[in-house]
């Protein structure tokens, strides 16, 4: 037997919208966070914590979702996973979006969603085009984070 319903019916509206608004929240709001503190961090210290930030954060969203319902259900832990995966994104594009918003003076950048578009599709090309094992290990640690947050919901 599962530690979590798999059944549709057992899925109540009201532990559904408060999955939905702290994962999506706090998420949005630990990435940007997270984000600018590894910007920071990284242009005084050259080493960037991104990857330990985010496995702190991802458990501790992971215990807060978790206690936003009584019966764990499938539903509310992909939900939780797909708010923990852009979580992984913010956290890994926002120095470099900060970046390009400080090198044109255009604070307005920060929230411009083409920008990360744009960042998010010469990141995928990256990875297919050239082999950059930087690259894949921020995947993979930022998939283990996932994991672990996704880990702490049921």
């Amino acid at each position: 037997m599962n530690r979590y319903d798999t059944s549709l019916k057992y899925i109540k509206l009201k532990d559904l919208l408060f999955v939905i608004l702290y994962g999506a929240v706090l998420s949005l709001l630990f990435g940007v966070l997270l984000g600018f503190i590894d910007y920071y961090l990284s242009t005084y210290i050259r080493i960037s914590f991104a990857g330990l930030l985010f496995f702190l954060s991802s458990i501790q969203i992971g215990k807060l979702v978790r206690k936003q319902y009584e019966y764990p259900h499938i539903v509310y832990i992909v939900i939780t996973g797909v708010f923990l995966v852009f979580q992984a994104l913010i956290i890994f594009f926002l120095p470099l979006i900060f970046s390009i918003v400080l090198t044109y003076e255009a604070p307005g950048l920060v929230f411009d969603i083409n920008l990360y578009i744009i960042v998010f599709k010469n990141f995928v090309t990256g990875l297919f085009t050239q082999f950059n094992i930087n690259l894949w290990l921020t995947i993979f640690i930022f998939g283990i984070g996932t994991y672990l947050g996704v880990k702490q919901t049921y």
